[in-house]
């Protein structure tokens, strides 16, 4: 029995050290709204509306894309530890009906995170994880725009629409999948973007408990 306890008294307090050696770099659990530090960048074009929502305790950012292509963003000045995690929980209602991942002209998405690192010329790259219209889960691709902005498939599809899902992302290990040659460089951004500009439609993207978390 003493060695039982002893064990388990060794395992509980291994938790605790790797629990407390994780530190939270950026939270966002929207209880306090989007008016602190959050900007709603419209690209010349028809902004998402981004409002918050609640039932019960559970609270969360709603985007609604009506033909209409925006991003909520959050401005950061972060220094990349050696391990860095991104933490979310989201749930769509559908994907945009004929989308598509690949073509330009087709290229809206019920739901996307991304962050966004410093460059020294031209425009910050970014990883980007994607609840997908069709390609499948697991899939890593370029933007159809940029080489800059790299996509993680999580979701694809309309199974799984309607339910709230939690994600996880090793963020150093998708940075090095994708930019083997670069180091990663400050952190300068992060945010959503829930767009129906491509194809007219209407799209809605919920989000919740964004975490950065930094070893």
């Amino acid at each position: 029995m003493k060695i039982f306890f002893v064990f388990g008294l060794f395992l509980a307090l291994t938790l605790c050290a790797a629990t407390a050696a994780e530190k939270i770099l950026f939270a966002a659990n929207f209880s306090h709204g989007i008016a602190n530090g959050w900007e709603n960048v419209a690209f010349f074009k028809k902004k998402t509306d981004y409002t918050v929502m609640r039932d019960g305790t559970n609270v969360w950012l709603h985007g609604l894309a009506d033909n209409a292509c925006s991003g909520l963003t959050m401005k950061l000045d972060l220094s990349p530890p050696a391990k860095l995690k991104l933490r979310w929980r989201w749930r769509i209602d559908g994907v945009a009906t004929n989308g598509s991942e690949r073509d330009l002209k087709k290229f809206d998405h019920a739901a996307r995170v991304f962050v966004a690192f410093d460059t020294f010329i031209g425009p910050p790259r970014s990883l980007n994880y994607m609840w997908a219209n069709v390609e499948p889960v697991g899939t890593v691709l370029e933007h159809p725009k940029s080489s800059r902005a790299q996509i993680f498939v999580l979701e694809s599809g309309n199974a799984r629409a309607g339910q709230w899902i939690t994600e996880e992302r090793d963020v150093a290990a998708d940075w090095n999948k994708v930019f083997p040659d670069k180091p990663m460089p400050k952190i300068v951004g992060l945010g959503v973007m829930t767009d129906s500009d491509s194809l007219g439609q209407t799209l809605t993207g919920d989000y919740a408990d964004i975490e950065l978390l930094g070893e």
